[in-house]
């Protein structure tokens, strides 16, 4: 049985991990989760310091926690691939040669596990979710590619850009809606962060936990109440974590 701290959505909010530092600490989970977009934000694009911050703040918290899992969201991918982010809002041109060392020093300084998804028992952890729909038209037509997790998991992870950049791909979709089919909704849990919900929310037709409380507004205003979740992986359950 696993308990995993989720830590939605980033956005060079490095405090957030000085939070979620604790919680593990107090024993109330085996080791988090990270969903993306641990850079940009609204007119930030120039503010240099808070991109280093953040990355060493990552460095920190990996090399004390080496069981976290990243996942890789549509913001970070865009200092990867500049074609595509130079497409993205809030990607900043000026942090392009920045990012590169820093994302360079990451991975230098320890062995970061960053992926596009991670399964963990029976949840997925990604940006954005899995959709049925996006697997299906990626996979061949004589694949038993529903019950072959591997499979997809490994197709998911080594997806192009122009993949990615699609409305429904792990680190754009927007399910929330309730109307998404999500693959493996027959076995799995999903939890997600890239769309901003004022509280985490869980929707049970959908198996999907969304978990992106940290986001503002344009003006900086808070949009959600910033509290962390654990998810238990086996009972594919989920509570808030305690903080003092």
């Amino acid at each position: 049985m696993s308990k995993v701290l989720v830590i939605p959505d980033v956005h060079l909010k490095a405090e957030m991990f000085d939070r979620a530092e604790k919680i593990l600490e107090s024993g109330q989970a085996d080791f988090a989760v990270q969903l993306g977009d641990l850079v940009d934000d609204w007119e930030m694009q120039c503010a240099v310091a808070f991109y280093q911050k953040t990355i060493e703040r990552v460095i920190k918290f990996n090399n004390k926690f080496p069981k976290t899992l990243w996942c890789m969201g549509n913001h970070d991918f865009g200092y990867y691939d500049f074609y595509y982010g130079r497409q993205e809002t809030g990607h900043s041109r000026l942090m392009e040669d920045e990012m590169t060392r820093l994302l360079k020093k990451m991975f230098n300084e320890g062995d970061v596990h960053q992926k596009i998804v991670h399964i963990v028992d029976d949840v997925i952890f990604s940006h954005a979710g899995v959709l049925f729909d996006f697997v299906k038209e990626r996979v061949p037509d004589n694949s038993d590619w529903e019950n072959d997790t591997n499979f997809v998991l490994n197709l998911l992870n080594d997806l192009s850009g122009k993949d990615l950049w699609d409305p429904y791909s792990p680190i754009w979709a927007r399910p929330q809606n309730g109307h998404s089919v999500m693959w493996g909704k027959q076995r799995y849990m999903q939890v997600v962060g890239h769309t901003p919900v004022k509280t985490a929310e869980y929707n049970k037709y959908t198996k999907i936990l969304s978990t992106d409380t940290f986001s503002t507004y344009s003006d900086g205003t808070e949009f959600g109440d910033k509290r962390f979740v654990i998810v238990d992986t086996v009972n594919k359950t989920w509570a808030y974590a305690e903080e003092l």
